[in-house]
């Protein structure tokens, strides 16, 4: 899933406006966040008017859009509203991945049906069945979401998949596209994970190491030997400690 940006955080929005409504509001939009190809948009429609808008940059669609009367209306009210839109651009841009991630998935499974055929009907069988046995042991047939999730990952695979099964050329390019982008930020995101998990390997294991320390002990003695014997008398027992003659 894409990241979303934030530009004006909710509790600036009346400020921004107040500050840009004579300047640059006048010529254009402010934008608040973006998530993907969507963005929330700051506009001046009147002197005293603020409207927010979520609108599709790719699509120039205008999803949803409200305005505010900053004279009658609280500072509390509007950053309220605001992070509220800035949820539906984010269910919005969610949605949109799913759909194009799903149906370029779905390329992949024709894909597979044509070159195994003869397969499917066990296929299907299986994904209907369910033995809790056997969750988690699978090995005689494929697991579909494992090799999904593997194959798309593969970006040379998936645009070569795209290449084959769309025809239309600005389909074909946005389809590309996006994969480029949605399967950079996964692996991306693996590697992170990735990461994360050795460091915290590393630092446990390295909690886990000994250490040699070294003390300067005072034992009243008749000699050094004397006081040696003392010392190892005192410390007897435990490995982890040896005395330097």
């Amino acid at each position: 899933m894409s990241k979303i940006f934030r530009y004006v955080q909710n509790d600036d929005v009346v400020k921004t406006f107040n500050n840009l409504k004579g300047t640059v509001l006048t010529k254009r939009p402010v934008v608040i966040a973006r998530h993907g190809d969507y963005s929330l948009l700051l506009e001046a429609a009147d002197e005293n008017i603020l409207k927010i808008s979520i609108v599709n940059d790719e699509k120039k669609k205008i999803y949803s859009e409200r305005t505010y009367d900053i004279t009658e209306t609280s500072n509390e009210l509007v950053s309220r509203g605001v992070r509220h839109a800035t949820q539906k651009l984010s269910e919005l841009c969610d949605a949109e991945v799913n759909k194009r991630r799903f149906q370029i998935w779905k390329w992949y499974m024709i894909d597979w049906q044509k070159e195994h055929a003869k397969e499917t009907e066990e296929f299907i069988d299986h994904e209907i069945a369910w033995n809790e046995d056997e969750v988690g042991n699978e090995t005689e047939v494929m697991d579909m979401e494992s090799f999904l999730h593997g194959e798309y990952l593969n970006l040379g695979n998936t645009l070569s998949l795209i290449e084959r099964y769309v025809v239309d050329e600005n389909h074909k390019e946005m389809f590309k596209k996006f994969a480029i982008a949605d399967i950079m930020e996964m692996t991306t995101e693996d590697t992170k994970e990735k990461s994360i998990e050795e460091t915290e390997k590393r630092l446990q294991n390295d909690e886990l190491k000994r250490h040699s320390y070294r003390f300067t002990v005072c034992v009243e003695a008749t000699d050094k030997e004397h006081a040696r014997q003392a010392l190892l008398n005192h410390l007897a027992g435990d490995e982890r400690i040896t005395v330097q003659k």
